[in-house]
């Protein structure tokens, strides 16, 4: 097991657990933590016959009191109903300030099981277990919480930290290939960033991650190397007040396809994925990268799984909804744009004509 921490200001800290195998240890990890003895146990459909099972009889015979509160639905139902009903059972099972919620699933489970956690009675401790590689390699990491709005995803939520991460890398195992190929848009996004070995292992191994021919030591370094990256990027900037932005490399514009599509048509990496296409036609338009590098970046891409069916949508509608986008700062977009394999810049000074580019980029050549 390799353990990574985050370390934060007045002496907060995350360890980050990473191993292959490890579910039915949970319990033990968390009875070192000193947490409450009631804890809400937070899943969504997808792991309720596979990993909830393990999570839940550690978390036994740990001498914990579980109590499952199961919800249906994706990223659709990552929405205030949903944990209003949530809110609802937590009340029902009379948690209290000591109790605290573990979020075990992908991306969704732990953005709303976090902004539970962090709302609820004012605020009570989560631990995350995630088990998707979007989960594991950025959403369990570095506190941000949130759901989604009609208007806009991610528009409501807090900043609330983890008191740990445990990630078991066998649960990638299990996935469907398509949710592979989303998480790994994060993964891709990390080496564009500031990680030219992470890209350079990526281009050399995609094909036997995506399939997950890929071993096990070499799976956990992968995971691990990204939890890394996404550890350093936080420590240095908690709240997001300034360089934890790049991490938000390719969101602009795939956060408003999302939102464009009624959040039902393609899964946040894949949206993501588009978004790095159009932001790396933006980096090269505007003479930041050179079209070597965005081809590059792109060729990647094509061999992760580029997702279709973005020319159906209105350019009108997606431009509409990046103006809904939290990062604007004064009514102004701020994008993530590439200098490099490994290196980006914030920019503030990417007009709509630029952005419409994009989208008309993006909508021909995927």
């Amino acid at each position: 097991m390799r353990t990574v921490e985050l370390n934060l200001d007045r002496g907060r800290r995350c360890p980050i657990h990473v191993g292959h195998g490890i579910l039915d240890q949970f319990g033990s990890h968390c009875r070192q933590l000193e947490l409450g003895r009631k804890v809400a146990v937070i899943a969504d459909d997808a792991v309720a016959e596979t990993h909830l099972p393990p999570v839940v009889e550690s978390l036994r015979q740990a001498g914990f009191e579980v109590v499952e509160v199961p919800f249906s639905g994706g990223d659709g139902a990552k929405n205030l109903s949903t944990a209003e009903d949530i809110f609802g059972q937590l009340i029902s099972a009379e948690l209290d300030r000591g109790s605290w919620i573990a979020a075990v699933g992908g991306g969704v489970v732990g953005d709303l099981g976090g902004f539970v956690a962090a709302t609820f009675l004012r605020g009570i401790h989560v631990v995350q277990v995630p088990t998707t590689i979007a989960a594991q390699v950025d959403a369990s990491i570095g506190g941000k919480t949130g759901v989604n709005h009609a208007r806009g995803k991610n528009t409501i939520g807090a900043f609330h930290q983890p008191r740990m991460v445990f990630t078991d890398t066998a649960t990638l195992r299990t996935l469907p290939q398509r949710e592979r190929v989303a998480g790994m848009a994060e993964v891709v996004k990390h080496g564009l960033i500031v990680d030219v070995e992470l890209f350079q292992f990526v281009e050399a191994h995609v094909e036997e991650i995506i399939s997950m021919e890929i071993g096990a030591e070499d799976l956990d370094w992968l995971i691990a190397r990204n939890v890394e990256v996404k550890t350093a990027v936080v420590a240095a900037d908690e709240t997001e007040g300034g360089q934890r932005a790049i991490l938000n490399y390719g969101h602009t514009i795939g956060h408003a396809i999302e939102a464009a599509a009624g959040y039902v048509t393609y899964r946040h990496g894949e949206a993501v994925i588009l978004g790095m296409v159009a932001a790396g036609e933006i980096a090269r338009s505007t003479g930041r990268w050179s079209a070597e590098d965005r081809d590059r970046q792109d060729r990647l891409l094509r061999r992760l799984g580029i997702p279709a069916g973005v020319s159906e949508l209105p350019a009108d509608r997606i431009v509409e909804y990046t103006k809904a986008d939290k990062k604007r700062l004064d009514g102004q977009l701020r994008f993530v744009l590439a200098k490099g394999i490994g290196a980006v810049e914030i920019v503030d000074t990417i007009g709509e004509a630029d952005v419409r580019a994009a989208i008309s980029y993006i909508q021909d050549t995927c």
